[in-house]
């Protein structure tokens, strides 16, 4: 979700693309908000890329 989350897609596209609903996405993006501590996307993604979860 976090490769979603880097190509800027809506939780609709998300949900869509990985055949589960918005809700389910929402749920699992505030997991992963919360586990990086931080409160935006976009800040989510960074961090991502800082702790090497994400290639450049």
């Amino acid at each position: 979700m976090l490769g979603c989350l880097e190509e800027l897609l809506t939780t609709a596209e998300i949900a869509e693309r990985m055949f589960v609903s918005v809700n389910t996405v929402r749920t699992h993006i505030r997991g992963i908000l919360r586990k990086l501590n931080v409160n935006r996307r976009n800040a989510a993604v960074r961090k991502a890329r800082e702790l090497g979860l994400l290639d450049d």
